[in-house]
């Protein structure tokens, strides 16, 4: 016979592993609770951190490329004036032959598309695409572009430029030289 603190006993060992059996599941409930809470914070804050480096990534990219660019633009118009001189030389001697040389040798370099010369009435004298001889420099660009009496740098679309400067005879124009140049695209450098 059991007798009644026997019986105690046994109740009070069932209430104890009951609660502690509580306070377990509790217990491993709220640890998970914390757990999951703990890693939605960190993957919302690794999603804000990777966002501010993207945004913070592309405008480097727009500051390198803009100076990039603007470094380049700069030596092209330099690049130009040595080969007017050049080709003015060809050009005053009536030396077509020579004249296309020099454009068809620029045009193998790398970025450059095409090169021509341009007498006064807007007709291509010059070219490295020879298709192009003959023709009205208009067919083709903006003819506005040779209306200056210096270098410069006229856009055409997109990364396209396209660099005139005139070529001189004492102090007549005789023709223009129309370089078009296509800038790179600098985000193939910053793929990983």
């Amino acid at each position: 016979m059991t007798n009644s603190s026997d019986r105690h006993s046994k109740a009070h060992r069932i209430t104890e592993s009951t609660i502690s059996i509580k306070t377990f599941l509790i217990s491993l409930a709220a640890s998970i609770l914390i757990i999951l809470s703990l890693w939605v914070s960190k993957s919302i804050e690794r999603k804000a951190i990777i966002e501010i480096s993207q945004r913070q990534s592309q405008l480097y990219k727009r500051t390198i490329s803009a100076r990039l660019d603007t470094t380049l633009k700069s030596q092209l118009l330099v690049f130009s004036k040595p080969l007017v001189w050049a080709i003015r030389t060809e050009v005053l001697k009536g030396d077509r032959k020579a004249v296309n040389t020099y454009l068809d040798q620029l045009a193998t370099m790398q970025n450059f598309k095409d090169a021509s010369v341009i007498d006064n009435y807007g007709v291509i004298i010059a070219s490295s695409k020879k298709s192009e001889i003959g023709h009205l420099y208009s067919t083709f660009y903006n003819i506005n572009f040779l209306s200056k009496d210096s270098a410069r740098l006229n856009t055409q679309s997109g990364n396209s430029i396209i660099i005139t400067s005139p070529i001189f005879e004492r102090d007549r124009k005789v023709a223009s030289l129309s370089i078009h140049y296509q800038l790179v695209n600098i985000d193939h450098y910053f793929k990983q």
